[in-house]
């Protein structure tokens, strides 16, 4: 175990549900009222909550009234300079400076390391931001936590949960100095469980774009825990579907108490 806030539970596992989409990609479908979409979140009461500074300011009575932690985000990350769409290269930048996030009382700041990217500057300036983060958090005693992703055009998409490159990404991310690893999950335990292992830090898988099946995404997650991972980071996986209270009751099972997905989730 570790002395952070964020996996400071009984299973010293962690259900963090994802909702800082809005500041790069808009009014997303199932997120273009946000206070209701924060109020189906919060019903499930995950361990903790990704959002924006800003986002945490505006609905910081709602917070206040509620159990679950709050993560910030560091970083403005859009497919588009176009709002809302997806038809240009990837924008990036740091967005937000230590102590604006920091204001919020965060138990974890997340930063994305993104591979693949054409535009060589672009990934040096990711790369010197992650670092500058981890500097700037150091004995705060919050986590950084490092979402290593292979979105850029270098890196076909069937690539993306490939087990080298993964395994890669994570390796890359912690030596910048990540806290906790925000990965993306290959697939299968024997794959992930190896990346798992070497890694001295904690390991958190995303979610992505929600696939349509609860059930499928739920199997990933057992197979992830099984393999030592120690909770999720999933945004629209979660509030896309009809009942998000009724999915993060299923994910709490799994990744607090090692459920089955077939008797988490019976719907």
């Amino acid at each position: 175990m570790n002395g952070f806030d964020l996996l400071d539970t009984d299973s010293g596992n962690a259900v963090v549900v994802a909702l800082d989409h809005g500041i790069g990609m808009g009014a997303m479908d199932g997120f273009e009222d946000p206070q209701a979409t924060l109020d189906a979140v919060l019903a499930g009461e995950p361990d903790g909550v990704l959002v924006g500074p800003y986002f945490a300011e505006r609905f910081a009575d709602t917070f206040a009234a509620s159990s679950t932690d709050v993560l910030v985000t560091a970083d403005f990350v859009s497919p588009s300079s176009q709002p809302g769409e997806d038809v240009g290269p990837w924008v990036q930048a740091n967005a937000f400076d230590t102590d604006r996030l920091l204001a919020c009382d965060p138990v974890g700041v997340k930063s994305v390391l993104a591979f693949g990217r054409q535009n060589r500057r672009a990934f040096e300036r990711n790369v010197e931001y992650v670092t500058e983060i981890t500097e700037s958090l150091r004995g705060t005693g919050v986590p950084h936590l490092v979402e290593t992703v292979l979105w850029g055009k270098e890196v076909p998409d069937r690539f993306e949960t490939d087990p080298q490159y993964v395994a890669n990404a994570c390796r890359i991310g912690w030596e910048l100095g990540a806290d906790v690893l925000k990965a993306p999950y290959t697939g299968d335990r024997e794959s992930f469980e190896p990346i798992v292992a070497n890694a001295p830090v904690p390991v958190m898988i995303l979610g992505g774009p929600a696939s349509g099946s609860v059930r499928a995404m739920l199997d990933d997650v057992a197979g992830a825990m099984a393999a030592g991972a120690r909770g999720i980071v999933m945004g629209r996986s979660v509030w896309q579907t009809e009942d998000p209270a009724a999915v993060i009751d299923a994910l709490d099972g799994i990744v607090h108490d090692g459920a089955d997905p077939a008797t988490a989730w019976s719907v």
